[in-house]
């Protein structure tokens, strides 16, 4: 067996799902802009000023300092409220709809993504997943850090790590390719935290008992959105799932 997927299978049997992007495609595409170098609490906060004007149209009749001072919580606020205004010119432009735009092929969406202010490797990687439905390997600081301590690569270059996993993506499905992302980011945070050696993971019959207890995830993971129940709640008491952690390519 793949022993990335070995790795991936006792990441997800230890943290269990996370469901991260899966709800309000609006809300959680300019969050993946909000994200950018900043926390999630940060975020949190610049999603609910955006709450009332949580419209393509509404949005787009906002001047520019209302969009700076609503998204002013999530920190470089003048780049991130034209990076927003960028994002929905263009998505009008496509159509203003998020269906017909993922009928684009994968390769020629990621071009355009990449094409646009603010935009990088990861947040377009991350954006034609989760937003678009698009089955990719986002090769970010956490993954490659985490396969590099397992004795892949060494990786250093983004596109150089995507294409090595590329094929294992052949072996899963969209929800897992998804999900591997989320696992990979909510185990590097507890290595943050208090670094310890996890090659165990390259164990195919890995038991709970191999994990150290530094191993303990960050945040909780979000419930099942089909189940109508999140563990998390935003300022106001407004249900649902907060950003995830910082983007740290496209500055």
């Amino acid at each position: 067996m793949d022993k990335r997927l070995i790795v991936m299978h006792n990441l997800s049997r230890h943290y269990g799902k996370q469901y991260w992007w899966q709800q309000h495609s609006l809300e959680d595409w300019l969050m993946m802009i909000l994200i950018q170098r900043t926390s999630s609490k940060n975020v949190a906060q610049a999603v609910h000023n955006l709450q009332p004007y949580m419209q393509v149209d509404r949005l787009m009749a906002l001047s520019q300092s209302e969009l700076e001072t609503l998204v002013r919580p999530a920190g470089f606020y003048r780049q991130k409220a034209q990076r927003i205004h960028d994002l929905l010119t263009w998505f009008v432009a496509q159509g203003g709809s998020f269906e017909k735009i993922a009928e684009k092929p994968a390769a020629e969406l990621r071009e355009t993504l990449l094409a646009l202010n603010g935009i990088g490797n990861e947040t377009a990687d991350v954006m034609l997943m989760y937003t678009f439905g698009k089955k990719t390997f986002v090769a970010d600081t956490y993954a490659m850090r985490l396969f590099n301590r397992l004795g892949f690569g060494p990786y250093t270059n983004y596109a150089k790590m995507q294409a090595d996993f590329a094929p294992a993506l052949d072996q899963i499905t969209l929800d897992e390719a998804r999900e591997w992302h989320a696992l990979i980011d909510e185990h590097g945070k507890t290595q943050v935290r208090h670094a310890y050696d996890d090659r165990f993971l390259l164990q195919p019959d890995l038991t709970e008992a191999a994990w150290p207890p530094e191993a303990v995830q960050v945040e909780p993971p979000h419930d099942d959105p089909g189940s109508g129940k999140w563990r998390l709640k935003r300022p106001g008491g407004r249900q649902g799932p907060p950003p995830r952690r910082s983007v740290s390519d496209d500055s």
